[in-house]
């Protein structure tokens, strides 16, 4: 019954992260942000990370012992919550709409982030090497999530003109980031030669981050122009 459960769940799971690498390529490179295309394929984009969040959950709770489902987990988690905070920045045009909810995600984010860098200690001590740098680079990652939103929503932090528009961008990028990075370190080292440098390997880890990291540079400063909030 578990493997029924299981097989039917990471195919699934599999259909659900081609859906969001698609989608979530067609709502970023569309031109008419807010048009019928970019809402439909964000709508699309969105609920297929929430699904791969489920089920990186799902997993863990069917091999509690796994690494492997462990780190699906974590990457479930530093994908979801930026696509979560970014939809939630739409409802924010006219301020800070905050619900409970925006707080639980922020803060759970961040304690996430705090567990996975534990984590990741854990496995140095225990000697395993696999994933252990992961742990730390999303973990790191999530406590700055956690940490800027937690600012921007006790009021710490200016929000700045058109701040739904950018912080929306800003963490849809983020999260297509991540899943792009999910889908090289699971798919890409599979074609690699055994004698591959570990060079390879750590540029699959953080080359997507660094790719869009540019990705969102570009954006932010092109509709800063459009709105004329820089010349």
């Amino acid at each position: 019954m578990r493997e029924t459960i299981f097989n039917t769940s990471l195919f699934l799971h599999v259909i659900a992260g081609v859906l969001s690498l698609v989608f979530g390529l067609v709502a970023m490179l569309v031109r008419k942000k807010g048009g019928k295309i970019h809402n439909v394929s964000g709508l699309i984009f969105y609920w297929s990370m929430a699904f791969i969040f489920i089920t990186a959950i799902l997993f863990v709770f069917l091999y509690p012992t796994r690494l492997k489902y462990h780190f699906f987990l974590m990457i479930g988690i530093v994908s979801f919550y930026p696509t979560f905070a970014g939809k939630r920045m739409l409802n924010m045009k006219k301020g800070l709409n905050l619900r409970w909810y925006d707080w639980f995600g922020a803060a759970g984010v961040l304690i996430s982030g705090v567990l996975m860098i534990a984590y990741g200690v854990f496995l140095v001590v225990k000697g395993i090497s696999s994933f252990t740098t992961l742990f730390f680079i999303f973990g790191i990652f999530s406590v700055v999530l956690g940490v800027v939103d937690l600012l921007r929503y006790s009021g710490r932090t200016p929000l700045g003109k058109m701040h739904w528009f950018f912080g929306h961008a800003a963490k849809m990028i983020g999260a297509y980031s991540a899943a792009v990075t999910a889908f090289c370190v699971n798919i890409v080292p599979r074609f690699l030669p055994e004698d591959t440098s570990i060079f390879v390997y750590i540029l699959t880890w953080v080359g997507p981050a660094i790719v869009f990291g540019f990705v969102s540079r570009y954006y932010r400063k092109k509709y800063q122009v459009k709105f004329k909030i820089v010349k």
